[in-house]
């Protein structure tokens, strides 16, 4: 077996020195090229070429794919790249795509290369079908084009269904810290040791629950606080808009969000609905996909009252949540502006700086045309009519996980 094999090797390099030295291959000059002429002819096998050292195989394999391409394509022995009229076509065609608006993912820009490629080659050439590092090539080759993530659209929730305004909602929840000056920058000369700013032990978080509506308006607001009975300090912030819990915790977890859902979300909006008289009307209720609201017992009560609840998919909130999106960034640049270090270090005049900082923003946050404004960056609005972009999937199921 090993001998037949040698006998073969042996009549191919003999074949290959032959073609190379004919007059039928004279006309190529460049030998890498003379010899992928000679493998696409079938003159000798494309062993036989990678057998004679004279090349390296990548170089060779390069030049016999950019010879069935045609010359138009790629030099010999190359990566793969378009050029001539056929760069242009491509490049026309990939602007033609970016300002329609639409993604042009690198597989779709493989295709349309295939197709401008395959459309212009010379004739009696096959086609091309290979154009895995092309676009990446094409990429590189033009510094105007540019690669980037898209946003996420869940293309499950374009619909036709549309809700009025004041009954879409979104609820989230915010944390609310203290704005603390020993992080900041000091300056100093280089030849000289920095020195060392005072700080004392920060006022522990606290955990701000909002809901709002496509309207401009909101729901009444809670705080989550850390403590076994509410400080004297934020006694002014109680009010028939503004709760405080005690928590055992700074952050909403399912009992707390259970207890919001059933005590104040639910029986706000049905008290909304009935004021404008649409009580069979269906709301439309935006949530993140945590944990703490995967409690099917709650969405069978929303969903008795015909309340769609629908869940954001995994980590784009900060794209398409509209309380993340500007209420929330409202009230964090109001609180960090509003609020004002006390001379004193106790826990009390912190408390009481917080909530005069907290009254001005909340109001500043909470404003119809922040809320509207958020809304419509998120992209939860259609148009200004009110139609949503969102829908429950056709079968009943839970928000136990993203939609």
């Amino acid at each position: 077996m090993k001998k037949e094999v040698a006998r073969k090797s042996t009549a191919g390099q003999l074949k290959l020195r032959e073609a190379m030295l004919s007059f039928k291959y004279r006309q190529f000059r460049n030998p890498l090229e003379r010899m992928a002429h000679i493998v696409n002819d079938g003159a000798v096998r494309i062993v036989d070429a990678y057998n004679s050292k004279k090349f390296s195989k990548i170089r060779i394999k390069r030049a016999v794919k950019t010879v069935r391409q045609g010359p138009l394509v790629s030099k010999i022995g190359r990566p793969a790249v378009v050029i001539g009229e056929k760069e242009q076509t491509v490049l026309y065609e990939i602007k033609i795509e970016s300002l329609s608006g639409a993604s042009l993912t690198i597989k779709k820009m493989c295709e349309l290369i295939e197709n401008v490629v395959n459309d212009l080659k010379p004739e009696n050439t096959p086609d091309v079908a290979d154009f895995a590092s092309v676009a990446y090539d094409f990429i590189k080759k033009h510094p105007e084009l540019k690669t980037s993530k898209p946003k996420i659209v869940d293309a499950n929730r374009l619909a036709n269904n549309s809700y009025n305004n004041a009954l879409i909602f979104n609820v989230e929840e915010s944390s609310l810290r203290v704005p603390d000056s020993s992080n900041r920058n000091v300056v100093h000369l280089g030849n000289a040791k920095h020195g060392f700013a005072e700080s004392v032990v920060r006022m522990a978080n606290s955990t701000l629950i909002a809901a709002v509506a496509a309207d401009g308006q909101s729901l009444p607001l809670v705080i989550l606080w850390l403590r076994l009975k509410v400080p004297v300090e934020l006694k002014p912030l109680q009010s028939s808009n503004l709760e405080i819990w005690l928590n055992k915790c700074v952050w909403m977890e399912s009992s707390t969000f259970r207890k919001y859902a059933l005590t104040i979300l639910l029986p706000s909006i049905k008290e909304r609905r009935q004021h404008m008289s649409l009580d069979k009307s269906h709301c439309l209720l935006l949530i993140n996909s945590h944990i703490s609201r995967a409690d099917p017992t709650i969405w069978r009560e929303f969903k008795k009252e015909n309340v769609d609840v629908v869940t954001f998919v995994h980590h784009s909130t900060h794209i398409c949540q509209p309380l993340d999106r500007g209420v929330f960034a409202v009230l964090k640049s109001e609180l960090s502006s509003q609020y004002e270090a006390p001379s004193s270090s106790s826990s009390a005049a912190k408390r009481t700086a917080l909530v005069e900082a907290l009254q001005q923003s909340i109001h500043s946050a909470l404003s119809p045309s922040t809320i509207k404004r958020a809304f419509k960056c998120s992209g939860e609005l259609k148009d200004s009519s009110g139609s949503v972009l969102m829908k429950l999937p056709q079968s009943s199921t839970y928000p136990l996980h993203s939609h």
